[in-house]
């Protein structure tokens, strides 16, 4: 007996930011192939996942392109210290950061995206694809389907990539997070509604930096403390995280153990490492981020849109090789965002080079350029920029 199967033209699988975002650029740029694409996650809905929650960058500017307004519980800051040492210096960000639980937020953009007819089955995992004659042979934990193309937007240790795409070189960073309540005496960044980056463990050869951020959970206030190794130069000595992370913690007398941190991997961009395959392509997480900060939310939002495009170009060629995939990444505002701070991680994590001097400069130049476009435009902008003393 034939086991029968449902037929999609798109199988997007992972309902995070990147996942959510395709379907809701599908449905804006082509609303008929929207309705033939089906979004599938193993987990059930709200789910926990770990991150920072920074709603930041450029993220307003694609939800509003969406139409979608997050009615969800946040904070918003604006200033990011960065540290060095017994130096400091202060970006003040033209977008606000909105801190927000990510549960909160995976939830709001499926729930906007079923609210306008998306197919969603949640509690399904993506178990295999068999490449047919005409297309792809599915099966995942809850039936078996066959789709012209798959989105994988599983995350870092994407599924997708390991079994249609294959093996790659490792590009993964390492992190580890515990999020505590605000301690007024030691936690500054929520009263003074700021992020704080320290780059003094690259002394300890660490390829990446701590983190202190404000969050409310449950309306309480909360700080969320991290450490992120990137390990861009594979060839020189591994950090000791949990040593550099306990001793951040004890300073700031952050009594959680580390029986109560939570660690996860994240993926970042590398040029060298392939990202599609006939009838088969990579967004978000499971293609990676920038190497530098970070930062996973905006651009899994910008994948989205990538997707979406990839996804209509193939269909109306009847092409699905997506041959096409790094020129159109790469003349997206996207691209060029990775290349950038790629260019910027390589100073930072080189250990030549003082990398609050890298990061001052990158950031000043990327704000000179954007007041002299918009004095170009004939738009005035206010850009407020300060070097506070060490330690202010």
């Amino acid at each position: 007996m034939v086991e029968p199967m449902d037929h999609y033209d798109v199988m997007i699988v992972g309902a995070g930011p990147a996942g959510s975002s395709t379907w809701l650029h599908l449905n804006k740029f082509v609303p008929d192939l929207a309705k033939r694409t089906l979004l599938i996650d193993k987990a059930i809905f709200p789910r926990n996942k770990l991150c920072a929650g920074g709603v930041g960058a450029w993220s307003a500017d694609v939800l509003k392109q969406l139409d979608i307004e997050l009615e969800i519980p946040s904070l918003f800051v604006s200033d990011v210290e960065f540290q060095y040492r017994d130096e400091s210096w202060i970006y003040h960000s033209p977008y606000p950061f909105r801190m927000a639980q990510r549960a909160d937020l995976d939830m709001a953009l499926v729930n906007a995206a079923k609210e306008r007819g998306m197919g969603f089955k949640e509690n399904e995992a993506f178990i295999e694809a068999n490449r047919g004659k005409n297309g792809l042979t599915v099966l995942t934990s809850r039936g078996k389907y066959t789709v012209n193309a798959i989105v994988g937007a599983d995350g870092a240790l994407s599924r997708v990539r390991r079994l249609t795409i294959g093996p790659s070189p490792s590009c993964l960073a390492s992190a580890i997070q515990v999020s505590a309540p605000v301690d007024s005496k030691y936690d500054s960044e929520f009263s003074q509604k700021k992020l704080s980056i320290d780059f003094s463990p690259v002394d300890d050869g660490l390829q990446g930096y701590t983190w202190h951020f404000p969050c409310l959970q449950n309306g309480i206030p909360f700080m969320n403390h991290g450490i992120v190794d990137f390990r861009l130069y594979r060839e020189k000595p591994k950090a000791d995280l949990k040593k550099i992370f306990n001793r951040v913690l004890t300073v700031r007398r952050v009594g959680e153990k580390p029986g109560s941190w939570h660690s996860h991997p994240i993926r970042w961009f590398a040029h060298d490492v392939p990202m599609a395959h006939p009838n088969v392509f990579l967004i978000g997480d499971a293609a990676g981020i920038e190497p530098a900060l970070g930062g996973g939310i905006p651009m899994a939002l910008s994948y989205g849109e990538i997707a979406a495009r990839l996804l209509i170009q193939a269909f109306q060629n009847d092409d699905f090789r997506f041959r096409d995939y790094s020129p159109t990444l790469f003349s997206h505002f996207l691209g060029r965002h990775i290349k950038d701070f790629d260019h910027l991680a390589r100073k930072l994590y080189g250990g030549k080079e003082n990398p609050l001097n890298q990061v001052r400069d990158f950031f000043t130049e990327r704000i000179i350029r954007r007041q002299l476009q918009s004095l170009l435009l004939g738009k005035s902008v206010t850009i407020n920029t300060r070097r506070p003393s060490p330690g202010g």
